[in-house]
């Protein structure tokens, strides 16, 4: 690789008076030659970081009135960026930690070296404004502006996208500048260069490279031992000094990277022993990361992918490709090698998993506790990126070893035939999932939020269901060890848990590490960052958790930023909920898409409606929102008012309605609800009916699993009581066992009921039609005469199920019956002769409550046993034939095309009308027109 005049200025190797009159030069110009023998101490995220004197830009606002008040001002706003902008960021806490650094490392105020970029920003853009360049600062691509779910980044992360090739790459760069304050005089970037050698056969070319990138870093950290420190100072010597300085320290575990925690410029680059990065690798790695398509991933040229279908397999990237290739491509790997430039705020993740003592594990494979360690946390991908295929030196990675086969992968290939090791390499690693074992399957993912080592027993079940189906993808985040459970724990609990034998390497495990001793404000920050970045690149299609304090706010929060369906479960509920997991995940993202309400009738009978609402209090809701409106009707006395007004309902809003009575007077059933939207449903109860405390959990389950997962037109409601005796033959109530030819927990029958049910909203809105133009006719013209055969209530004046069930069997309709009951109901006849003489049939419509653990079962609809109006077997097509066979005989109109619209029915034939004459040949008188509104 041949350097130009000013890369050899930069490397020390040709002396500066040589390139006074160079047109590059003033291109790319060196830093200022003055070193800070004298110093102002400016205090910046904590530290203290001197300001060069010789800064002609600052040193002109000290020596003006304005310029030290508008620095003071300046100052003031960076501190407040600076605290405000990562608040994630905790350095290392631990006092071993601190102080085994604080011994054992020589930094020869390498920290001190203040982040000019930041301060250029704050002070230079003179148009902006210092506050408007700060408030640009703190939303930028790396903390605030997460990659929506369709962005490129993700989508490449799951397979989903094709990658770019090198000259899209180049083509992509080009269109991009960096930001203005990167592009001053100096042309200097915000990035500190950190390289820690064990040997310094190689550091000079290594050094060399890096001050002769075309993005000239701010500083060079060399980090080694007290040893060499006397070696490594003379191996670089001849060099431009000026932004580099070597650290020393004794301790030869992976704490070295401790360094980046003082880092105070935008950028970190770390850089392996062994590698010399091509010319223009920083610059290209800088402008990819503010594009919209690589940004907040961690880019490099050299990665691996961990193939967890056959584990003695490592794919090295680029090795396992064509060199001479120019279709290489972009790619999501597992780990980065050997080159890692970091964003500042990208620090704390790595900071805070040393601490728990994870870096130990991976202390031979860097890359692989940084990338693990990044997505795990953060959610930041690992995107291998293709090098210039002709000429590596200017763009990608340059190995200065004679071999070209990267020592990291020789390392991973040597690791993954340790069997002792495999755990540590494997485990939670992959995050594009285990390969699953047909191609047409499409793994979906799905995560947990667990915050307690309760709400880990709690939600286990769910868990270990989701994880042995094959099309889940399965993550679960935890708060962290500080938090009472670590990712660690999670993994040794979770075999035991779900009965396995060893752990389901398909689950993976994101540690937050969020703190205990948080304050409120910092523990909903810290759960809303970090679970946002999880989320933007994992794009669950749902997420389940248990939390009602603060850090459910983050929950809820990061729900709706990134648009994640968030599912909250009540810990005493989750048993009841296992046909969860029967459900797509696409069906689940609808859990909250929908709201039931309950409705309840009543009149003067204050006890009956106390037994109910007890019941209903009682009972389960999965955490939603549940409102309850209660319409009393003109009968009902004063206690019943007192009831209704003074009953405490904590499980959504309480609406009290008074109903007056109208001549005629109309069903109140009726008039109970009528649907906002078709999002919504109502379960309408009487007084005289006691629920199962399941009741909400089997309303939940069927209208998900029957109007979500699946959708048919001839589905009405879904009833909560299983009748044992049938009212609709006209030779008189019959009894009802549907279990002599229902296998399954559930049945569908043509008969609307009325001790306790779920009505549809579109059905229901017919259904109000419907009754509005029968009544109408009735009390009108009687132009209309709807009968339908063998049916008792056609013989019925004024009741609401005369006409619900003319239209059910006009129409075909059928609800959805369970086979265990989940209400009951209480009939109270008023006179003691009666209730004696009719005992055994009262008992009949009293039926058990389904009272224990929710485990019932639904299949698809067109499996479910059928039953017509009188209770006797049959099928859809016979049904259909019947309401065909009776719509011709009452309407003359034919079938419309809109849906739930009951025109069609409601169209009286043509009749003769006799008139009188005296004679034969007198001519007939002129009849009146007469107009008729049969149905509005």
């Amino acid at each position: 690789m041949g350097l130009d005049d000013e890369d050899l200025e930069r490397a020390g190797t040709r002396s500066r008076r040589q390139l006074t009159s160079s047109k590059k030069y003033s291109v790319y110009p060196p830093p200022l030659e003055q070193d800070a023998d004298q110093q102002e101490i400016t205090i910046i995220d904590g530290q203290n970081y001197p300001l060069r004197k010789s800064n002609n830009y600052l040193s002109h606002l000290v020596k003006s009135k304005l310029g030290a008040f508008t620095l003071t001002c300046c100052v003031c706003i960076f501190l407040f960026v600076g605290f405000y902008q990562y608040p994630s960021i905790h350095l290392p806490s631990r006092k071993t930690a601190s102080s085994l650094f604080e011994e054992k490392t020589e930094f020869n105020d390498s920290s001190q070296y203040t982040d000019y970029a930041l301060l250029d920003r704050l002070l230079i853009d003179k148009k902006a404004g210092p506050i408007a360049t700060s408030s640009s600062r703190f939303d930028n691509y790396f903390n605030v502006n997460y990659p929506g779910e369709n962005s490129f980044v993700n989508l490449l992360s799951k397979g989903s996208a094709i990658g770019h090739t090198f000259d899209e790459l180049r083509r992509l760069t080009n269109s991009v500048s960096l930001p203005a304050v990167y592009a001053g005089k100096n042309r200097r970037v915000p990035v500190t260069v950190i390289v820690h050698t064990t040997t310094v056969t190689q550091l000079y070319i290594q050094v060399q490279a890096i001050l002769t990138q075309t993005a000239l870093p701010e500083h060079i950290w060399i980090i080694c031992d007290t040893a060499s420190k006397q070696e490594v100072e003379a191996r670089i010597m001849t060099l431009d000094r000026r932004r580099v300085k070597v650290m020393a320290r004794d301790d030869n575990t992976s704490l070295w990277l401790q360094t980046a925690a003082h880092v105070a410029t935008e950028f970190v680059w770390i850089i392996d022993q062994d590698i010399a990065p091509g010319k223009r690798y920083l610059e290209n790695l800088l402008k990819l990361s503010f594009t919209s398509q690589y940004k907040s991933a961690l880019l490099g040229t050299e990665g691996a992918v961990l193939n967890m279908a056959s584990k003695d397999k490592i794919e090295c990237i680029p090795d396992t490709m064509s060199s001479g290739s120019r279709q290489m491509r972009s790619q999501a790997v597992d780990m980065i090698n050997d080159s890692w430039l970091l964003h500042r705020s990208w620090i704390s993740y790595l900071m805070d998993a040393m601490e728990k003592e994870e870096i130990a594990a991976a202390e031979p494979l860097l890359g692989l506790f940084i990338s693990r360690t990044l997505y795990m946390t953060a959610g930041i991908p690992s995107i291998a990126l293709p090098s210039d295929p002709i000429e590596r030196a200017y763009w990608g990675d340059v190995r200065l070893q004679r071999t070209q086969r990267s020592e990291t992968c020789k390392a991973l290939e040597a690791v993954a035939h340790d069997k002792q090791m495999q755990p540590v390499l494997y485990q939670d690693m992959l995050y594009r999932g285990q390969p699953s074992s047909s191609p047409d399957i499409v793994a979906e993912p799905i995560l947990f939020y667990i915050d307690s080592k309760d709400d880990f027993e709690h939600l286990a079940p769910l868990i270990c269901r989701f994880e042995a189906k094959e099309e889940i993808d399965l993550h679960i985040v935890t708060s962290g060890n500080l938090r009472g459970l670590s990712d660690q724990q999670i993994k040794s609990s979770l075999p035991s848990l779900c009965g396995y034998d060893d752990f389901p390497t398909r689950v993976i495990v994101h540690d937050l590490s969020i703190l205990h001793e948080s304050t409120d404000w910092s523990l909903v920050n810290d759960v809303l960052h970090r679970l946002t970045r999880i989320l933007t690149v994992i794009r669950p299609v749902v997420m389940i958790h248990t939390l009602q304090d603060e850090a459910s706010i983050s929950i809820e929060t990061a729900s709706r930023i990134v648009q994640v369906p968030s599912i909250y479960l009540p810990a005493k509920d989750i048993a009841h909920v296992t046909w969860m997991t029967e459900l797509s995940l696409d069906t689940l993202s609808k859990w909250d898409a929908f709201n039931i309400k309950i409705m309840i009738t009543t009149d003067k009978k204050p006890h009956a409606l106390a037994r109910l609402l007890n019941s209903a209090t009682n009972a389960h809701y999965l955490g939603d929102k549940v409102d309850l409106t209660i319409l009393m009707d003109q009968t009902t006395d004063q206690v019943t008012q007192a009831l209704a007004n003074n009953y405490n309902w904590k499980k959504g809003v309480k609406s009290v309605r008074h109903r007056i009575a109208t001549t005629p007077k109309s069903p109140i059933f009726v008039e109970s609800w009528y649907p906002a939207s078709n999002d919504e449903y109502a379960i309408i109860l009487n007084n005289d009916i006691e629920l199962s405390p399941m009741f909400y959990i089997w309303a939940k389950y069927a209208i998900l699993q029957y109007r979500y997962a699946s959708f048919s037109d001839q589905l009405f409601g879904i009833s909560l009581y299983s009748p044992q005796i049938l009212e609709t033959d006209p030779s008189g109530r019959r009894l009802f066992n549907s279990s002599d030819t229902v296998q399954d927990d559930a049945y569908m029958m043509q008969l609307p009921s009325y001790s306790g049910a779920v009505y549809f909203p579109e059905h229901w809105r017919e259904f109000h039609d419907y009754i509005t133009a029968r009544m109408a006719d009735i009390n009108g013209f009687e132009m209309q005469d709807v009968i339908v055969p063998n049916l008792v209530s056609s013989e019925w004046e004024r009741s609401w199920r005369k006409y619900f069930e003319e239209l059910i069997y006009l129409r075909s309709y059928v609800m959805l019956y369970p086979t265990h009951s989940f209400s009951t109901v209480h009939l109270e006849l008023k006179k003691k002769a009666l209730r004696e003489q009719f005992k055994d049939a009262i008992s009949l419509y009293t039926v058990p409550l389904y009272k224990q653990d929710f485990g019932l079962t639904l299949p698809p609809l067109d499996q479910l046993a059928l039953f017509d109006l009188w209770g006797v077997p049959t099928n859809m097509d016979e049904l259909k034939e019947r309401g065909l066979t009776l719509r011709a005989e009452i309407s003359s109109c034919s079938l419309i095309d809109q849906q739930y619209d009951p025109t069609d029915l409601l169209c009286p034939f043509a009749r003769l009308v006799s008139v009188s004459v005296e004679n034969e040949d007198d001519p007939l008188p002129e009849l009146p027109t007469k107009e008729i509104s049969v149905y509005t």
